[in-house]
């Protein structure tokens, strides 16, 4: 009788020890359900990856991502993070007043890259250009962007003459022809889309670069304060050993380099 009783005390006992081990393991990872982006693979997602991986990992816990089905917009990606059942981190770039029920990290995430705009232009027009010295001497130019862009707007609130009736494919063909002076593009962007029009006369203007504050931070429902705590306790961390910028740098140090970003004149925009 004492064997048999000593044998369920012994098998109770291995029963919680692995639902506790069990548990213990739960607790030390986190499941990330994000929005599916259009190439889950680019350098640009890989960074977000290794950033929300390595920032977790400071805080002791292992990083797990979860896709959406399908790919979400801006607006979409928004509403769906308000949802208890939905997705529960983005990293976005919006006004804090227009996401009160949100709450975010307070670290930029590309540490302002994405306010950044360099010009496309016509390469007969690259003197030109090269003498142009303040924001003033840039205004009567005529800029090419498309009125549903939020640049648009920005560009037209610092005076600049902005044409946004066309489309992407009449911008470029207006560059092409001298319709249009320049056409203002993403840091991130401008290298592969002047590569696509090779049999066209354009290049990346190399002096000048255009400034306004576009941060990224990552963002939760106010219900998921504790999430993005931790993440702002790792991505602290990661800053204060140096480890951030050192992840930044390996994913666009070169690209900042090869575009010259630091020695460029720079035009505030606001």
């Amino acid at each position: 009788m004492l064997s048999r009783l000593t044998k369920k005390i012994a098998i109770l006992f291995l029963v919680i020890i692995s639902n506790n081990s069990y548990a213990q393991e739960l607790e030390t990872e986190v499941n990330l359900y994000l929005a599916r982006p259009s190439d889950v693979n680019s350098p640009t997602n890989r960074y977000i990856h290794d950033l929300l991986s390595k920032s977790f990992a400071k805080v002791d816990k292992k990083a797990n991502f979860i896709y959406s089905i399908k790919p979400m917009n801006k607006k979409r990606i928004v509403e769906e993070l308000e949802k208890s059942n939905s997705i529960n981190l983005a990293w976005l770039a919006v006004n804090p007043d227009s996401t009160t029920n949100l709450v975010h990290t307070s670290l930029p995430i590309y540490k302002g890259l994405h306010g950044k705009r360099l010009l496309m232009i016509n390469k007969s027009q690259q003197q030109r250009f090269a003498k142009i010295n303040t924001l003033e001497e840039l205004k009567p130019l005529i800029a090419l962007q498309k009125q549903s862009w939020s640049d648009f707007q920005i560009l037209k609130r610092n005076g600049l003459t902005v044409n946004g009736e066309l489309n992407y494919k009449s911008m470029i063909k207006a560059l092409d022809t001298k319709l249009g002076d320049y056409f203002p593009r993403s840091v991130s962007a401008i290298e592969a889309e002047t590569a696509k029009q090779k049999h066209l006369n354009l290049m990346i203007e190399p002096t000048i670069m255009l400034q306004y504050t576009n941060q990224y931070f990552f963002y939760s429902s106010a219900q998921n304060q504790e999430l993005i705590s931790l993440l702002q306790e790792g991505l602290t961390k990661m800053q204060q050993s140096g480890e951030f910028d050192e992840l930044y740098l390996s994913y666009f140090g070169e690209k900042e380099q090869r575009l010259n970003l630091s020695n460029r004149k720079v035009f505030e925009l606001k």
